[in-house]
Protein backbone atom coordinates (compact mmCIF):
# COMPACT_ATOMS: atom_id res chain seq x y z
CA UNK A 1 0.00 0.00 0.00
CA UNK A 2 1.55 3.29 -1.13
CA UNK A 3 1.77 5.97 1.53
CA UNK A 4 0.83 8.68 -0.99
CA UNK A 5 -2.36 6.87 -1.99
CA UNK A 6 -5.54 8.52 -0.80
CA UNK A 7 -6.82 5.22 0.67
CA UNK A 8 -3.73 4.92 2.85
CA UNK A 9 -3.89 8.54 3.94
CA UNK A 10 -7.55 8.27 4.89
CA UNK A 11 -6.93 4.99 6.69
CA UNK A 12 -4.02 6.42 8.69
CA UNK A 13 -5.93 9.59 9.57
CA UNK A 14 -9.10 7.76 10.57
CA UNK A 15 -7.16 5.12 12.51
CA UNK A 16 -5.14 7.70 14.44
CA UNK A 17 -8.27 9.73 15.13
CA UNK A 18 -10.23 6.67 16.21
CA UNK A 19 -7.45 5.34 18.45
CA UNK A 20 -7.00 8.78 19.97
CA UNK A 21 -10.72 9.06 20.73
CA UNK A 22 -10.93 5.50 22.06
CA UNK A 23 -7.81 6.02 24.19
CA UNK A 24 -9.08 9.24 25.72
CA UNK A 25 -12.56 7.82 26.27
CA UNK A 26 -11.12 4.58 27.66
CA UNK A 27 -8.83 6.40 30.08
CA UNK A 28 -11.62 8.71 31.19
CA UNK A 29 -14.00 5.80 31.53
CA UNK A 30 -11.49 3.74 33.54
CA UNK A 31 -10.85 6.65 35.87
CA UNK A 32 -14.57 7.31 36.23
CA UNK A 33 -15.44 3.66 36.84
CA UNK A 34 -12.61 3.25 39.31
CA UNK A 35 -13.86 6.27 41.27
CA UNK A 36 -17.42 5.01 41.02
CA UNK A 37 -16.49 1.51 42.23
CA UNK A 38 -14.45 3.04 45.05
CA UNK A 39 -17.36 5.24 46.18
CA UNK A 40 -19.80 2.33 46.00
CA UNK A 41 -17.42 0.08 47.92
CA UNK A 42 -16.92 2.75 50.59
CA UNK A 43 -20.66 3.19 50.96
CA UNK A 44 -21.15 -0.57 51.07
CA UNK A 45 -18.42 -1.09 53.71
CA UNK A 46 -19.69 1.87 55.73
CA UNK A 47 -23.19 0.43 55.70
CA UNK A 48 -21.75 -2.96 56.60
CA UNK A 49 -19.77 -1.40 59.47
CA UNK A 50 -22.96 0.20 60.81
CA UNK A 51 -24.71 -3.18 60.65
CA UNK A 52 -21.84 -4.88 62.50
CA UNK A 53 -21.99 -2.14 65.12
CA UNK A 54 -25.72 -2.70 65.54
CA UNK A 55 -25.12 -6.46 65.88
CA UNK A 56 -22.35 -5.87 68.45
CA UNK A 57 -24.60 -3.62 70.51
CA UNK A 58 -27.45 -6.12 70.42
CA UNK A 59 -25.52 -9.41 70.86
CA UNK A 60 -24.20 -10.04 74.36
CA UNK A 61 -22.98 -13.57 73.72
CA UNK A 62 -19.35 -13.42 72.44
CA UNK A 63 -19.61 -16.81 70.71
CA UNK A 64 -22.78 -15.87 68.90
CA UNK A 65 -21.20 -12.55 67.99
CA UNK A 66 -18.16 -14.33 66.52
CA UNK A 67 -20.44 -16.51 64.44
CA UNK A 68 -22.40 -13.58 63.13
CA UNK A 69 -19.23 -11.60 62.35
CA UNK A 70 -17.76 -14.67 60.60
CA UNK A 71 -20.93 -15.04 58.51
CA UNK A 72 -20.79 -11.41 57.45
CA UNK A 73 -17.05 -11.60 56.65
CA UNK A 74 -17.56 -14.69 54.48
CA UNK A 75 -20.57 -13.15 52.77
CA UNK A 76 -18.68 -10.01 51.78
CA UNK A 77 -15.28 -11.67 51.40
CA UNK A 78 -13.79 -9.23 53.90
CA UNK A 79 -11.94 -9.17 57.22
CA UNK A 80 -14.09 -7.74 60.03
CA UNK A 81 -12.68 -6.68 63.42
CA UNK A 82 -14.29 -5.21 66.51
CA UNK A 83 -12.01 -3.26 68.84
CA UNK A 84 -12.60 -2.29 72.46
CA UNK A 85 -11.82 1.07 73.98
CA UNK A 86 -8.19 0.02 74.60
CA UNK A 87 -7.54 -1.02 71.01
CA UNK A 88 -7.68 -4.73 71.77
CA UNK A 89 -9.19 -6.91 69.02
CA UNK A 90 -12.35 -8.42 70.49
CA UNK A 91 -13.57 -10.19 67.33
CA UNK A 92 -11.70 -10.86 64.07
CA UNK A 93 -13.14 -12.96 61.25
CA UNK A 94 -12.62 -13.37 57.52
CA UNK A 95 -9.96 -13.99 54.89
CA UNK A 96 -8.46 -16.79 56.98
CA UNK A 97 -6.85 -14.34 59.40
CA UNK A 98 -7.59 -13.70 63.08
CA UNK A 99 -5.83 -11.39 65.54
CA UNK A 100 -8.35 -11.79 68.33
CA UNK A 101 -7.20 -10.48 71.70
CA UNK A 102 -4.21 -8.75 70.10
CA UNK A 103 -3.66 -5.01 70.57
CA UNK A 104 -3.78 -2.75 67.51
CA UNK A 105 -0.40 -1.02 67.64
CA UNK A 106 2.75 -0.71 65.56
CA UNK A 107 3.64 -4.32 66.36
CA UNK A 108 0.33 -5.49 64.88
CA UNK A 109 0.05 -4.26 61.24
CA UNK A 110 -3.40 -5.74 60.91
CA UNK A 111 -4.88 -2.25 60.78
CA UNK A 112 -2.87 -1.40 57.64
CA UNK A 113 -3.07 0.67 55.53
CA UNK A 114 -4.37 2.75 58.43
CA UNK A 115 -1.78 4.38 60.64
CA UNK A 116 -1.80 5.08 64.35
CA UNK A 117 -3.06 8.60 63.61
CA UNK A 118 -6.10 7.08 61.91
CA UNK A 119 -6.71 4.86 64.93
CA UNK A 120 -6.57 7.91 67.17
CA UNK A 121 -9.14 9.65 64.95
CA UNK A 122 -11.27 6.55 65.06
CA UNK A 123 -11.34 6.65 68.87
CA UNK A 124 -12.09 10.34 68.74
CA UNK A 125 -15.37 9.47 67.01
CA UNK A 126 -14.34 10.04 63.39
CA UNK A 127 -14.98 7.50 60.63
CA UNK A 128 -11.82 6.65 58.67
CA UNK A 129 -11.44 5.37 55.07
CA UNK A 130 -8.17 4.27 53.45
CA UNK A 131 -7.04 2.41 50.35
CA UNK A 132 -3.69 0.66 50.11
CA UNK A 133 -1.68 -2.47 50.89
CA UNK A 134 -2.29 -4.48 54.04
CA UNK A 135 0.94 -6.40 54.77
CA UNK A 136 -0.82 -8.63 57.25
CA UNK A 137 -3.40 -9.74 54.66
CA UNK A 138 -0.79 -9.56 51.88
CA UNK A 139 -3.11 -7.75 49.44
CA UNK A 140 -4.40 -4.30 48.48
CA UNK A 141 -7.45 -3.49 50.52
CA UNK A 142 -10.05 -0.84 51.10
CA UNK A 143 -10.28 -0.20 54.84
CA UNK A 144 -13.16 1.46 56.68
CA UNK A 145 -13.20 2.27 60.40
CA UNK A 146 -16.54 3.03 62.11
CA UNK A 147 -16.64 4.20 65.76
CA UNK A 148 -19.67 3.22 67.88
CA UNK A 149 -20.76 2.67 71.50
CA UNK A 150 -22.00 -0.62 72.81
CA UNK A 151 -25.08 -1.21 74.94
CA UNK A 152 -23.17 -0.01 77.99
CA UNK A 153 -22.13 3.20 76.24
CA UNK A 154 -18.51 2.06 76.01
CA UNK A 155 -16.38 3.19 73.06
CA UNK A 156 -15.95 0.52 70.44
CA UNK A 157 -14.80 0.47 66.79
CA UNK A 158 -15.47 -1.67 63.74
CA UNK A 159 -12.67 -2.05 61.22
CA UNK A 160 -13.36 -3.78 57.87
CA UNK A 161 -10.73 -4.65 55.25
CA UNK A 162 -12.08 -5.60 51.80
CA UNK A 163 -9.67 -6.72 49.06
CA UNK A 164 -9.52 -4.60 45.90
CA UNK A 165 -9.13 -7.58 43.58
CA UNK A 166 -12.78 -7.48 42.39
CA UNK A 167 -12.41 -3.81 41.51
CA UNK A 168 -9.15 -4.57 39.70
CA UNK A 169 -10.84 -7.41 37.81
CA UNK A 170 -13.64 -5.09 36.73
CA UNK A 171 -11.14 -2.50 35.57
CA UNK A 172 -9.18 -5.13 33.63
CA UNK A 173 -12.38 -6.30 31.99
CA UNK A 174 -13.13 -2.71 31.04
CA UNK A 175 -9.60 -2.34 29.61
CA UNK A 176 -10.07 -5.50 27.56
CA UNK A 177 -13.32 -4.10 26.19
CA UNK A 178 -11.46 -0.91 25.31
CA UNK A 179 -8.75 -2.88 23.50
CA UNK A 180 -11.31 -4.92 21.59
CA UNK A 181 -13.12 -1.73 20.69
CA UNK A 182 -9.86 -0.21 19.43
CA UNK A 183 -9.17 -3.26 17.25
CA UNK A 184 -12.71 -3.14 15.91
CA UNK A 185 -12.29 0.58 15.33
CA UNK A 186 -9.13 0.01 13.30
CA UNK A 187 -10.96 -2.52 11.13
CA UNK A 188 -13.92 -0.16 10.81
CA UNK A 189 -11.58 2.71 9.94
CA UNK A 190 -10.01 0.60 7.18
CA UNK A 191 -13.42 -0.25 5.72
CA UNK A 192 -14.70 3.32 5.98
CA UNK A 193 -11.50 4.75 4.51
CA UNK A 194 -11.75 2.30 1.61
CA UNK A 195 -15.37 3.28 0.99
CA UNK A 196 -14.89 7.03 1.34
CA UNK A 197 -11.63 7.04 -0.59
CA UNK A 198 -13.34 5.38 -3.53
CA UNK A 199 -16.27 7.74 -3.18
CA UNK A 200 -13.96 10.78 -3.08
CA UNK A 201 -11.30 9.60 -5.49
CA UNK A 202 -13.70 8.64 -8.28
CA UNK A 203 -14.43 12.26 -9.32
CA UNK A 204 -10.78 13.15 -8.74
CA UNK A 205 -9.74 10.39 -11.13
CA UNK A 206 -12.20 11.75 -13.69
CA UNK A 207 -10.78 15.25 -13.29
CA UNK A 208 -7.24 13.90 -13.61
CA UNK A 209 -8.17 12.20 -16.90
CA UNK A 210 -9.77 15.40 -18.14
CA UNK A 211 -6.67 17.42 -17.17
CA UNK A 212 -4.38 14.92 -18.92
CA UNK A 213 -6.64 15.08 -21.98
CA UNK A 214 -6.33 18.88 -22.00
CA UNK A 215 -2.57 18.58 -21.62
CA UNK A 216 -2.52 16.39 -24.73
CA UNK A 217 -4.62 18.91 -26.67
CA UNK A 218 -8.10 17.42 -26.25
CA UNK A 219 -10.31 20.19 -24.88
CA UNK A 220 -13.62 18.45 -25.59
CA UNK A 221 -13.58 16.06 -22.63
CA UNK A 222 -15.77 17.09 -19.71
CA UNK A 223 -16.15 15.92 -16.11
CA UNK A 224 -19.69 14.77 -15.30
CA UNK A 225 -20.05 15.42 -11.55
CA UNK A 226 -23.44 16.49 -10.22
CA UNK A 227 -22.60 17.71 -6.72
CA UNK A 228 -22.60 21.13 -5.06
CA UNK A 229 -19.63 20.57 -2.78
CA UNK A 230 -16.01 21.65 -3.29
CA UNK A 231 -15.33 18.72 -5.64
CA UNK A 232 -18.33 19.69 -7.74
CA UNK A 233 -17.12 23.30 -7.88
CA UNK A 234 -13.66 22.11 -8.91
CA UNK A 235 -15.19 19.94 -11.65
CA UNK A 236 -17.26 22.88 -12.92
CA UNK A 237 -14.16 25.09 -12.90
CA UNK A 238 -12.26 22.45 -14.86
CA UNK A 239 -15.10 22.17 -17.39
CA UNK A 240 -15.22 25.94 -17.70
CA UNK A 241 -11.46 26.04 -18.20
CA UNK A 242 -11.71 23.37 -20.90
CA UNK A 243 -14.49 25.27 -22.67
CA UNK A 244 -12.61 28.55 -22.60
CA UNK A 245 -9.39 26.93 -23.71
CA UNK A 246 -11.28 25.25 -26.54
CA UNK A 247 -12.71 28.61 -27.58
CA UNK A 248 -9.34 30.32 -27.33
CA UNK A 249 -7.57 27.58 -29.28
CA UNK A 250 -10.29 27.60 -31.91
CA UNK A 251 -10.04 31.39 -32.18
CA UNK A 252 -6.24 31.24 -32.41
CA UNK A 253 -6.48 28.60 -35.09
CA UNK A 254 -8.94 30.75 -37.03
CA UNK A 255 -6.72 33.80 -36.65
CA UNK A 256 -3.70 31.81 -37.76
CA UNK A 257 -5.66 30.60 -40.78
CA UNK A 258 -6.64 34.21 -41.50
CA UNK A 259 -2.99 35.29 -41.29
CA UNK A 260 -1.92 32.56 -43.66
CA UNK A 261 -4.67 33.51 -46.07
CA UNK A 262 -3.68 37.16 -45.72
CA UNK A 263 -0.14 36.41 -46.77
CA UNK A 264 -1.51 34.58 -49.80
CA UNK A 265 -3.97 37.38 -50.61
CA UNK A 266 -1.46 40.19 -50.17
CA UNK A 267 1.07 38.29 -52.26
CA UNK A 268 -1.58 37.91 -54.96
CA UNK A 269 -2.60 41.57 -54.69
CA UNK A 270 1.01 42.65 -55.04
CA UNK A 271 1.90 40.09 -57.70
CA UNK A 272 -0.93 41.08 -60.04
CA UNK A 273 0.01 44.77 -60.48
CA UNK A 274 3.71 43.90 -60.57
CA UNK A 275 3.05 41.43 -63.37
CA UNK A 276 1.02 44.02 -65.29
CA UNK A 277 3.69 46.69 -64.83
CA UNK A 278 6.42 44.26 -65.84
CA UNK A 279 4.54 43.32 -69.00
CA UNK A 280 3.93 46.91 -70.08
CA UNK A 281 7.47 47.96 -69.22
CA UNK A 282 9.09 45.08 -71.13
CA UNK A 283 6.89 45.84 -74.13
CA UNK A 284 8.05 49.45 -74.12
CA UNK A 285 11.72 48.48 -73.65
CA UNK A 286 11.52 46.00 -76.53
CA UNK A 287 10.31 48.82 -78.78
CA UNK A 288 6.99 47.19 -79.53
CA UNK A 289 5.09 50.42 -78.81
CA UNK A 290 4.64 52.11 -82.18
CA UNK A 291 2.66 55.23 -81.35
CA UNK A 292 2.54 57.88 -78.68
CA UNK A 293 -1.05 56.94 -77.93
CA UNK A 294 -0.05 53.33 -77.17
CA UNK A 295 2.83 54.59 -75.04
CA UNK A 296 0.50 56.86 -73.05
CA UNK A 297 -1.97 53.98 -72.54
CA UNK A 298 0.81 51.73 -71.26
CA UNK A 299 2.07 54.38 -68.90
CA UNK A 300 -1.47 55.07 -67.70
CA UNK A 301 -1.96 51.37 -66.94
CA UNK A 302 1.35 51.27 -65.07
CA UNK A 303 0.28 54.35 -63.06
CA UNK A 304 -3.07 52.72 -62.15
CA UNK A 305 -1.30 49.62 -60.88
CA UNK A 306 1.09 51.77 -58.85
CA UNK A 307 -1.86 53.60 -57.32
CA UNK A 308 -3.48 50.26 -56.56
CA UNK A 309 -0.36 49.14 -54.69
CA UNK A 310 -0.22 52.46 -52.87
CA UNK A 311 -3.85 52.10 -51.74
CA UNK A 312 -3.13 48.61 -50.46
CA UNK A 313 -0.12 49.81 -48.49
CA UNK A 314 -2.03 52.83 -47.17
CA UNK A 315 -4.90 50.59 -46.05
CA UNK A 316 -2.50 48.37 -44.17
CA UNK A 317 -0.80 51.32 -42.51
CA UNK A 318 -4.11 52.98 -41.59
CA UNK A 319 -5.47 49.78 -40.14
CA UNK A 320 -2.30 49.20 -38.14
CA UNK A 321 -2.40 52.71 -36.64
CA UNK A 322 -6.11 52.44 -35.77
CA UNK A 323 -5.60 49.02 -34.17
CA UNK A 324 -2.87 50.59 -32.04
CA UNK A 325 -5.29 53.32 -30.91
CA UNK A 326 -4.10 56.18 -33.11
CA UNK A 327 -7.12 58.01 -34.56
CA UNK A 328 -5.21 61.02 -35.83
CA UNK A 329 -7.82 62.32 -38.28
CA UNK A 330 -9.37 65.78 -38.01
CA UNK A 331 -13.01 66.00 -36.99
CA UNK A 332 -15.42 68.83 -37.52
CA UNK A 333 -19.20 69.35 -37.83
CA UNK A 334 -20.27 67.65 -41.04
CA UNK A 335 -23.51 67.43 -43.01
CA UNK A 336 -24.19 63.75 -43.63
CA UNK A 337 -26.42 64.66 -46.60
CA UNK A 338 -23.44 66.03 -48.50
CA UNK A 339 -21.35 62.96 -47.67
CA UNK A 340 -24.15 60.62 -48.78
CA UNK A 341 -24.66 62.62 -52.00
CA UNK A 342 -20.97 62.20 -52.90
CA UNK A 343 -21.16 58.48 -52.18
CA UNK A 344 -24.31 58.16 -54.33
CA UNK A 345 -22.70 59.95 -57.29
CA UNK A 346 -19.65 57.67 -57.11
CA UNK A 347 -21.56 54.38 -56.85
CA UNK A 348 -24.79 55.06 -58.75
CA UNK A 349 -23.35 54.01 -62.10
CA UNK A 350 -21.91 50.85 -60.56
CA UNK A 351 -25.37 49.92 -59.21
CA UNK A 352 -27.06 50.67 -62.53
CA UNK A 353 -24.59 48.48 -64.43
CA UNK A 354 -25.50 45.54 -62.16
CA UNK A 355 -29.22 46.19 -62.52
CA UNK A 356 -29.75 47.17 -58.87
CA UNK A 357 -32.15 49.64 -57.31
CA UNK A 358 -30.67 52.02 -54.75
CA UNK A 359 -33.03 53.62 -52.23
CA UNK A 360 -31.84 56.41 -49.92
CA UNK A 361 -34.06 57.78 -47.12
CA UNK A 362 -32.75 60.61 -44.95
CA UNK A 363 -34.63 62.20 -42.07
CA UNK A 364 -35.52 65.79 -42.87
CA UNK A 365 -34.20 67.37 -39.66
CA UNK A 366 -30.82 65.67 -39.63
CA UNK A 367 -28.34 67.31 -37.22
CA UNK A 368 -24.69 67.82 -37.96
CA UNK A 369 -22.27 65.18 -36.83
CA UNK A 370 -18.76 65.87 -35.56
CA UNK A 371 -16.63 63.60 -37.73
CA UNK A 372 -14.04 63.35 -40.46
CA UNK A 373 -16.02 63.52 -43.67
CA UNK A 374 -13.45 61.61 -45.76
CA UNK A 375 -13.39 58.74 -43.26
CA UNK A 376 -17.19 58.50 -43.00
CA UNK A 377 -17.41 58.65 -46.79
CA UNK A 378 -14.93 55.79 -46.96
CA UNK A 379 -17.10 53.77 -44.51
CA UNK A 380 -20.24 54.28 -46.62
CA UNK A 381 -18.45 53.58 -49.92
CA UNK A 382 -17.00 50.37 -48.52
CA UNK A 383 -20.31 49.08 -47.14
CA UNK A 384 -22.44 50.09 -50.16
CA UNK A 385 -19.83 48.83 -52.65
CA UNK A 386 -19.77 45.51 -50.82
CA UNK A 387 -23.56 45.39 -50.95
CA UNK A 388 -23.52 46.06 -54.71
CA UNK A 389 -20.88 43.36 -55.32
CA UNK A 390 -22.78 40.72 -53.35
CA UNK A 391 -26.32 41.48 -54.57
CA UNK A 392 -27.53 39.85 -57.77
CA UNK A 393 -29.27 41.74 -60.56
CA UNK A 394 -32.77 42.89 -59.68
CA UNK A 395 -31.93 43.35 -56.01
CA UNK A 396 -32.16 46.42 -53.82
CA UNK A 397 -29.61 48.47 -51.89
CA UNK A 398 -30.96 50.67 -49.11
CA UNK A 399 -29.52 53.48 -46.99
CA UNK A 400 -31.70 54.88 -44.22
CA UNK A 401 -30.58 57.69 -41.86
CA UNK A 402 -32.51 58.62 -38.69
CA UNK A 403 -31.84 60.34 -35.37
CA UNK A 404 -32.63 59.16 -31.88
CA UNK A 405 -31.46 60.31 -28.43
CA UNK A 406 -28.62 62.53 -29.68
CA UNK A 407 -27.45 59.81 -32.03
CA UNK A 408 -27.51 59.32 -35.77
CA UNK A 409 -28.44 55.85 -37.00
CA UNK A 410 -27.32 54.74 -40.45
CA UNK A 411 -28.79 51.50 -41.82
CA UNK A 412 -27.22 49.99 -44.95
CA UNK A 413 -29.14 46.96 -46.22
CA UNK A 414 -29.20 44.74 -49.28
CA UNK A 415 -31.11 41.77 -50.65
CA UNK A 416 -27.96 39.91 -51.58
CA UNK A 417 -26.48 36.52 -50.87
CA UNK A 418 -25.99 37.13 -47.14
CA UNK A 419 -23.29 35.85 -44.81
CA UNK A 420 -23.13 32.36 -43.31
CA UNK A 421 -23.56 32.12 -39.51
CA UNK A 422 -20.06 30.67 -39.06
CA UNK A 423 -18.51 33.56 -41.03
CA UNK A 424 -20.55 36.32 -39.35
CA UNK A 425 -18.46 36.64 -36.12
CA UNK A 426 -15.24 36.81 -38.14
CA UNK A 427 -16.06 39.47 -40.73
CA UNK A 428 -14.49 42.22 -38.60
CA UNK A 429 -11.14 40.45 -38.54
CA UNK A 430 -8.64 41.88 -40.95
CA UNK A 431 -7.84 39.80 -44.02
CA UNK A 432 -10.91 37.63 -43.47
CA UNK A 433 -12.97 36.76 -46.54
CA UNK A 434 -15.92 34.41 -46.30
CA UNK A 435 -16.10 33.14 -49.88
CA UNK A 436 -12.42 33.00 -50.82
CA UNK A 437 -12.81 32.32 -54.53
CA UNK A 438 -15.51 34.96 -55.08
CA UNK A 439 -13.63 37.56 -52.97
CA UNK A 440 -10.52 37.03 -55.07
CA UNK A 441 -12.47 37.46 -58.30
CA UNK A 442 -14.04 40.64 -56.94
CA UNK A 443 -10.66 41.96 -55.87
CA UNK A 444 -11.20 42.12 -52.10
CA UNK A 445 -8.31 41.89 -49.65
CA UNK A 446 -10.30 41.43 -46.45
CA UNK A 447 -9.26 44.83 -45.06
CA UNK A 448 -12.41 46.84 -45.79
CA UNK A 449 -14.68 45.83 -42.90
CA UNK A 450 -11.82 45.84 -40.41
CA UNK A 451 -11.06 49.44 -41.41
CA UNK A 452 -14.77 50.36 -41.31
CA UNK A 453 -15.11 49.08 -37.75
CA UNK A 454 -12.01 50.95 -36.56
CA UNK A 455 -13.15 54.22 -38.20
CA UNK A 456 -16.62 54.03 -36.63
CA UNK A 457 -15.17 53.23 -33.19
CA UNK A 458 -12.66 56.05 -33.67
CA UNK A 459 -15.61 58.42 -33.95
CA UNK A 460 -17.07 57.13 -30.69
CA UNK A 461 -19.72 55.13 -32.53
CA UNK A 462 -20.80 51.53 -32.86
CA UNK A 463 -21.42 49.16 -35.74
CA UNK A 464 -23.13 45.79 -35.89
CA UNK A 465 -24.38 43.44 -38.55
CA UNK A 466 -27.31 41.08 -39.06
CA UNK A 467 -27.54 38.69 -41.98
CA UNK A 468 -29.52 35.74 -43.32
CA UNK A 469 -28.10 33.52 -45.99
CA UNK A 470 -29.67 34.13 -49.42
CA UNK A 471 -31.88 36.89 -47.97
CA UNK A 472 -29.53 39.79 -47.40
CA UNK A 473 -27.35 41.71 -44.95
CA UNK A 474 -27.91 44.81 -42.82
CA UNK A 475 -25.20 46.99 -41.24
CA UNK A 476 -26.27 49.39 -38.48
CA UNK A 477 -24.03 52.33 -37.58
CA UNK A 478 -24.60 54.61 -34.59
CA UNK A 479 -22.71 57.93 -34.42
CA UNK A 480 -22.95 60.49 -31.58
CA UNK A 481 -24.24 63.92 -32.52
CA UNK A 482 -22.38 66.03 -29.94
CA UNK A 483 -19.53 63.79 -28.81
CA UNK A 484 -16.68 62.16 -30.63
CA UNK A 485 -13.17 61.00 -29.83
CA UNK A 486 -10.44 63.50 -30.53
Amino acid sequence: MKINHIVTKLWVIMTILLLLVIGIVGAAQSSFMEGLYYEQQVKQLTTLGDKVADIARAEQDPVALDQKVAFIADLYNANVMILNEKGIVMQCQGMGVSTKNMPMDMNNPHHGPMGMEDLEKLYQGQAVVHKGNNPFLNTDVLSVGIPFKDANNIERAVMIHAPLDPIADELKRLQRITIYTAVGGVILAALLSLFFSRFLSKPLVKMNKAALAMASGNYQQRVDIQTNDEIGLLANSLNTLASRLQEKISLLEQQEQIRREFVTNVAHEIKTPLTVMQGFTETMIDGLVKTEQERDEYLQNILEEINRLRRLVNDLLDLKRMEEGYFDFDQEPCDLREIIDRVQRKLAQFAIEKGLQMEINIEKKLPSVICNSDRIERVLINLIANAIRHTPAGGKIGLRVTTKANQVHLRISDTGEGITPEDLPMIWERFYKGDKSRARIQGGTGLGLAIVKRIVEGHGGQINVASKLNEGTTFNIVLPVKHCKE
